[in-house]
């Protein structure tokens, strides 16, 4: 059965518009709405995803993390507070279903890795590993917290719509005493202004020490705050978009006529 890798109610294009979608090497075309995969799950595994969609686009809006939850507002300034010792803001976002909703993100996760669309070429998982997700999702469970834990970055003002797969990305955090920086990888998963940092390498240990940031290791959803102007994400588009002016000028003059 279809199933949406990213839920349509986040990753529709603005009505009216469409998508300019290319895959990596691949020549741009359009497209009307976001990616599905035809021969993801069954019926029953349908159900269990659009369930999961549902709940996170009236969670997700309620909480405002996302842009189509913000009305008409262009920027967002409520319950923004600074991150102890260090120079990043974030949101507090209090009564949230957050065991759940960590269900839905490991959802995005098991769908793109269990997907053979182009789109998803930067999602590897062991098997060992697709399976364990496939049955978290199946269940609903979302344990253990420390197996692919889930941080959440929200941008503060609002940016264009636009499609991005998944990316594999690597970051460093500080270790403390002088340990030099721990090297962070993580799947990052973007739509509709909110950023799903989904983390690899996360031993118990540091999961433990640092559970209130990632979803479900506290009562509130802490996300770390970032301007569109400011973030990967605008930067990624127009490195995008010079990517395909360069490689398929005349396609892309065709596609914004």
């Amino acid at each position: 059965m279809k199933s949406h890798l990213i839920p349509l109610a986040f990753s529709a294009p603005s009505e009216g518009c469409y998508f300019i979608d290319g895959a990596p090497g691949g020549r741009p075309t359009r497209r009307p709405t976001s990616w599905y995969d035809r021969e993801l799950v069954t019926r029953s595994g349908e159900d269990i995803l659009a369930d999961l969609d549902s709940f996170a686009a009236t969670e997700l809006r309620r909480a405002r993390l996302v842009w189509s939850g913000w009305g008409k507002k262009e920027e967002l300034r409520d319950s923004i507070i600074p991150y102890p010792n260090s120079d990043l803001f974030v949101r507090l976002v209090p009564d949230l279903n957050v065991l759940k909703l960590r269900v839905f993100f490991l959802s995005l996760l098991w769908r793109a890795a269990a997907s053979d669309m182009p789109q998803n070429a930067n999602i590897k998982l062991q098997e060992c590993e697709l399976e364990k997700l496939r049955l978290m999702v199946l269940n609903k469970n979302p344990y253990p917290l420390s197996f692919f834990p889930v941080q959440l970055t929200q941008m503060i003002t609002r940016g264009p719509r636009h499609n991005l797969g998944p990316l594999k990305m690597t970051t460093p955090l500080d270790a403390g005493a002088g340990n030099g920086p721990l090297m962070l990888n993580s799947y990052r998963f973007y739509f509709d202004g909110l950023i799903a940092n989904i983390h690899t390498n996360v031993s118990e240990k540091v999961h433990a020490e640092a559970s209130a940031i990632y979803v479900g290791g506290d009562a509130n959803v802490i996300a770390i705050c970032v301007k569109f102007e400011d973030s990967f994400q605008a930067s990624n588009m127009i490195q995008h978009g010079y990517e395909a002016f360069t490689n398929h000028q005349s396609t892309m003059l065709k596609l914004l006529k």
